[in-house]
C-alpha cells in the first residue's frame, strides 16, 4: 500500500500599501510623499514634472491619505 498524497497549499502574497502614486497634472508614477508627522506636513511631489505641495496631516495619517488630499487640492484648483 502506499501513502497518501498531500495537497501543496499555496498561499497568496500579501497586499502592500504602495509608496510611489502617479502624478494627477503628468500621468507618470513619481509621486513620492515624505511626511513630518512632529511638524504637522507632508510634502508631495512629482519627480518628473515637478509639481509640489504641502499637506496637513496627523499623528495617524499614512502616505496614501496624504497622497489623496493632494489629488483633491489639484482637481479642486483646476476646476476653479
Amino acid at each position: 500500500m502506499g501513502r497518501r498524497r498531500r495537497r501543496k497549499v499555496q498561499r497568496r502574497p500579501e497586499k502592500r500599501i504602495p509608496t510611489i502614486f502617479t502624478c494627477p497634472s503628468c500621468g507618470e508614477d513619481s509621486v513620492k510623499v515624505e511626511i513630518n508627522k512632529n511638524e504637522g506636513y507632508a510634502v508631495v511631489g512629482c519627480g518628473a514634472c515637478g509639481l509640489n505641495k504641502k499637506v496637513k496631516v496627523t499623528k495617524l495619517t499614512e502616505p496614501v491619505d496624504a497622497y489623496s488630499e493632494f489629488v483633491d487640492s489639484f482637481y479642486k484648483e483646476e476646476t476653479a
